[in-house]
């Protein structure tokens, strides 16, 4: 348990160094662009995130589960395997993107205007799948001081690029882009100095049918995944504006800072969990880790929803002021992904990851059919309340389903009451906010029950692990 502290700190710390580069940049972007542009740039983005899946197939979570099941030899043609067959379908598809980038600009944005900007952004797709690997065997090595250093230079050299092509060069758009590219090529020399004994240059048929045979199932899940996060800006560009996708993003990134927590969750938390079911008492361990993670990240939640309108204010111009409203919703919605994934051991450990996708199946389908009926209803609200109705229902079925294939004796009820102050808030701060000095002492009142629960269930469980262990 010590030792997934640590490394959630740790790689805690490197995922908010990455994260804090979009907090320094959005009082820049929110000054250089207006909300349409900004809105430009986060389909853009959404747009190469989206295909990026089709390069990775889910293989990294092949690579994840079997990495600390083999040693030396056999280890580096896993790793190798994975990295030949992600890296060769990123640059096919950077090829495509450029040949249809027309047709892209065309489907996105019902124009052709912003095909030089697909073409520009595609060239990213190699240097992001190369670095989502070699970070990922940094934090399996446990060299988390050297995936902080790594974080860190890549975060600083396209924080200075982004203030030299958009501040100085007064390159607009292009300059985001030209930027983000610098700063992944970079990053992609640096790791593959630092993982390259991990690399054989060779594919092993044996580690490729094993790898997609466990990876496959889970990709119509990843796919799921993607349109859960990002079908909304399809349909706002359908139903609403370019702009509403702009004060959408806005709110969005204000909100990453529990989207930040759910990464370095994630980061430490799959190899974490893998290790603990190797021990008796892991189920303990998994039960303890729920509601120890619940307080802090609902406090988070809690706090954001607080004081969202003082955020945005001090963020971005007049223009972007109504994102206030949306924050905290959108900080609930990224909260009840971490604890998806704590509640979801049975299709990982079984390796049934065939009911990953099923529930992300039918996920979609509520985001979809409530997505579609909110917005019409609601507007860019009716967004909102449709992403965080789909992932109440995510988290549910994904705990149900989980525990008919494993089960971990979860504290369900505790949980519930543990959740309640945050989405009260959370919700609530999209009507409205009272006055300071109110959401003071609520704020009060809130970090005693969090602290209170918090402090008593780590001392009940400390107090559990000692008996287990005598």
């Amino acid at each position: 348990m010590r030792e997934f502290f640590k490394s959630f700190f740790l790689l805690g710390i490197a995922t908010t160094i990455e994260k804090i580069i979009a907090f320094l940049l959005l009082p820049i972007y929110t000054r250089y662009f207006d909300i349409s542009e900004y809105g430009v740039i986060d389909l853009i983005i959404v747009t190469i995130s989206i295909v990026s899946i089709f390069a990775e197939l889910q293989l990294e979570t092949a690579l994840q589960r079997y990495y600390y099941d083999y040693e030396g030899a056999e280890k580096r043609r896993l790793i190798s395997t994975n990295f030949i067959v992600i890296t060769s379908l990123s640059l096919l598809l950077t090829c495509l993107l450029f040949y249809f980038s027309e047709e892209v600009s065309l489907l996105v944005f019902d124009k052709v205007d912003y095909s030089p900007l697909v073409e520009l952004a595609a060239l990213q797709l190699p240097f992001i799948n190369f670095t989502m690997l070699a970070f990922i065997i940094l934090r399996y090595e446990r060299r988390n001081k050297s995936f902080l250093i790594l974080m860190l230079i890549k975060v600083g050299i396209t924080l200075i690029f982004t203030l030299l092509f958009v501040v100085w060069f007064k390159l607009g758009i292009y300059g985001v882009f030209y930027a983000q590219l610098i700063g992944l090529i970079s990053s992609t020399v640096l790791l593959f100095l630092s993982t390259k004994d991990f690399l054989v240059f060779e594919v092993s048929p044996f580690f490729l049918k094993k790898s997609f045979v466990y990876a496959l199932p889970q990709f119509p899940a990843r796919i799921g995944s993607a349109l859960l996060s990002n079908a909304n800006r399809f349909f706002m560009v359908s139903y609403l504006t370019i702009a509403s996708v702009g004060l959408f993003s806005l709110s969005l990134k204000l909100a990453s800072v529990i989207q930040l927590l759910y990464a370095a969750f994630i980061m430490a938390w799959a190899p974490f969990m893998f290790e603990q079911l190797k021990k008796d008492n892991h189920k303990e361990v998994f039960v303890k880790v729920l509601i120890l993670t619940a307080c802090p990240v609902f406090l988070m939640v809690s706090i954001i929803s607080l004081f969202s309108k003082e955020i945005v204010l001090l963020i971005a111009s007049s223009e972007f002021y109504e994102a206030y409203h949306y924050v905290g919703g959108l900080s609930l919605y990224f909260s009840l992904f971490i604890f998806k994934e704590i509640v979801d051991i049975g299709p990982k450990h079984t390796e049934k990851t065939k009911y990953l996708s099923l529930t992300f199946l039918l996920s979609l389908i509520v985001n979809i059919s409530s997505l579609y009926l909110f917005i019409i209803w609601f507007g860019l609200k009716g967004v909102i309340y449709s992403m965080i109705l789909t992932n109440i229902f995510l988290l549910l079925i994904s705990w149900i389903i989980s525990n008919r294939l494993y089960y971990i004796p979860h504290k369900i009820f505790l949980f519930i009451v543990v959740s309640a102050p945050a989405f009260l808030l959370a919700l609530g701060s999209m009507f409205t906010i009272p006055p300071l000095f109110i959401r003071i002492v609520v704020l009060v009142g809130v970090c005693l029950f969090y602290g209170i629960i918090f402090l008593k269930y780590l001392k009940f469980f400390l107090k559990q692990t000692v008996a287990i262990k005598a």
